[in-house]
């Protein structure tokens, strides 16, 4: 009996131990399959795509921060101070907002890039910034996106229109998608955490929304909504872009030093560098702010100075329009400034634009009604990156006065100061496009740094 329960013991545990050894070879079968599929796909297919990425980082738990998704619109949106949504497409660097219901991901640049007049009392469609951004028929259109590298990326962005006259009761009823780059919407502000969130970046700048009264909405430095109740009023401009869902991932990893790169293109010359890229000429670093296929306009990343530090000029002259004559700052530039720049027969002559602008038209466009050619000269406003640096002067005209012009202030917004009145001085010049590029990443730390034009352009 002994004999016969000690039989049925090892049957019983043969039995198991073959059972086990099924299950295991059956996962370890299942296991060895997926990762060659998995492996096998990424070797055949390495094309990650950026929507991929991001909804990977969806927020599950704190739905106060981070990637929250709406499963039910099929929506993500970034909230709270997150440090995670960073991308760098053609020059500039964004922060990414989130994902749409078609699976396209909208972002707002990170800073603003340009201060003007707005006409947002007008609608967004028929403002002057509308026009700045984006390309029409319209004279003078489409600053901004003409200097983009490959535009293919984009999508038209689903900007909400609702007027709104309660901070309390902000919704998004209404969709304008007319245009591919739009500014940010109350209701963008107010999802993303409003003050306590990445999109309060200490500027000033517009938003896309009115009230009743038409009267504009923005941000404050300190993150706070506000309204613009004087249409002569200048605040910043953020674009808001919206990349295709099919947008392969090439780089990064959405942090500050590491973003996300969606486009790349070999940097041999002056005429592949990004707008917004920094260049080093003799030495000295300058910001990319407009190209052309024969000259690249660039602008110092500081005010001019002499032994004794920051250089203070006036405008000086009779008038608001910029001149050589004697005892100008267009003279000093073009004459004692000019000379003392190494390898200066790489400069070019360059329009620079002073049309006339009045309260009753404050449309940007009105600068191109009168130009001068010279050398050297200043960052007028709608010029990219005119914001970038405090206390100086520019080449724009005072309104319905002959003997002030525009200065932006310490704190980065503007007013109308007299000609004979002391500022800082940004200086501006066109490079030769065809210059080489020998060295650098174009960033503020290591700018791409230019050597000699080729020789063929050289001759001509």
């Amino acid at each position: 009996m002994t004999q016969r329960k000690l039989n049925v013991g090892r049957v019983v545990l043969f039995i198991n131990i073959l059972v086990l050894m099924v299950i295991i070879g059956f996962y370890t079968g299942r296991l060895i399959k997926y990762y060659k599929l998995e492996h096998a796909d990424k070797e055949e297919n390495s094309t990650v795509l950026l929507v991929d990425s991001l909804r990977k980082k969806r927020s599950y738990v704190d739905l106060t921060k981070g990637l929250v998704c709406d499963d039910d619109t099929n929506t993500c949106r970034y909230k709270g101070e997150v440090n995670d949504n960073y991308l760098t497409y053609s020059g500039n660097t964004y922060r990414i907002l989130g994902v749409d219901s078609r699976n396209n991901i909208y972002a707002v640049s990170e800073k603003n890039v340009t201060l003007m007049y707005s006409g947002l009392e007008k609608g967004f469609n028929d403002s002057y910034i509308n026009k700045w951004l984006n390309m029409s028929e319209k004279d003078h259109s489409g600053i901004f996106e003409n200097l983009l590298f490959n535009t293919e990326l984009l999508d038209y962005t689903n900007m909400c229109s609702d007027n709104v006259n309660d901070l309390e009761n902000i919704e998004c009823h209404e969709i304008n998608d007319d245009n591919r780059i739009t500014l940010l919407s109350l209701y963008d502000y107010k999802e993303a955490g409003g003050k306590s969130s990445f999109l309060n970046n200490g500027e000033s700048y517009y938003l896309g929304t009115m009230n009743d009264s038409k009267e504009v909405y923005y941000i404050t430095p300190s993150g706070d909504i506000s309204v613009i109740k004087n249409v002569a009023t200048v605040s910043g401009v953020r674009p808001v872009i919206t990349i295709n869902y099919n947008t392969e991932l090439l780089d990064g990893k959405g942090t500050k030093t590491d973003p996300y790169i969606i486009e790349k293109h070999d940097i041999k010359t002056l005429a592949d560098v990004y707008v917004g890229n920094y260049v080093s000429f003799n030495g000295v670093k300058y910001r990319v702010v407009n190209r052309t296929e024969e000259a690249t306009k660039v602008a110092g990343v500081e005010v001019l100075s002499d032994d004794e530090g920051k250089l203070s000029k006036s405008f000086g002259g009779y008038n608001n329009k910029y001149s050589n004559n004697s005892k100008t700052i267009g003279r000093y530039l073009n004459d004692e400034y000019f000379k003392s720049i190494e390898n200066n027969e790489n400069i070019v002559d360059g329009k620079w634009y002073i049309g006339n602008l009045e309260l009753g038209n404050l449309d940007y466009a009105n600068k191109y009604n009168s130009s001068v050619t010279y050398k050297v000269g200043m960052l007028s406003l709608a010029d990219m990156y005119v914001q970038d640096l405090n206390n100086i002067l520019t080449i724009s005209r005072g309104i319905e006065s002959s003997d002030v012009v525009i200065v932006i202030t310490e704190d980065g917004s503007i007013y109308s100061d007299s000609i004979s009145s002391e500022h800082n001085v940004r200086s501006s010049f066109f490079l030769k496009s065809s210059m080489k590029v020998t060295s650098g990443d174009g960033t503020l730390e290591t700018p791409y740094v230019l050597g000699e034009a080729d020789n063929e352009n050289k001759e001509e």
